[in-house]
């Protein structure tokens, strides 16, 4: 019993439609253009090389976002800890050498 024959069998047949089998009958992958054109694609969603393009940039664009935030949270925690610092509520541990270390932990009994 294979996992088609538990799906309704209008839906089986709609992922049977979709699915691309080698010469044994193995799964291989998915025809291009059967799924559904999700919401930034626009008008050239019909075009496969357009439709590669858009994604590839909407894809570009969500990793330099993701990195533009994670930039952000590490400046904004150096100047958390560095106002925590001043404050005494934390000291940032030292090695042997006296350089600073990068770590801190909290000082004072608050």
């Amino acid at each position: 019993m294979g996992w088609l024959n538990i799906l309704n069998p209008k839906v089986a047949k709609k992922v049977k439609s979709i699915l691309v089998k080698d010469k044994a009958g193995t799964i291989t992958g998915v025809k291009p253009l059967s799924g559904k054109v999700p919401w930034y694609i626009g008008a050239g969603g019909k075009d496969p090389g357009k439709r590669a393009d858009i994604v590839k940039t909407w894809s570009k664009v969500k990793k330099t976002e993701k990195i533009d935030a994670a930039e952000k949270s590490v400046k904004e925690g150096k100047k958390k800890l560095k106002d925590l610092v001043e404050t005494g509520q934390a000291t940032e541990l030292k090695d042997y050498k006296g350089k600073p270390t990068g770590k801190h932990y909290r000082t004072g009994s608050k």
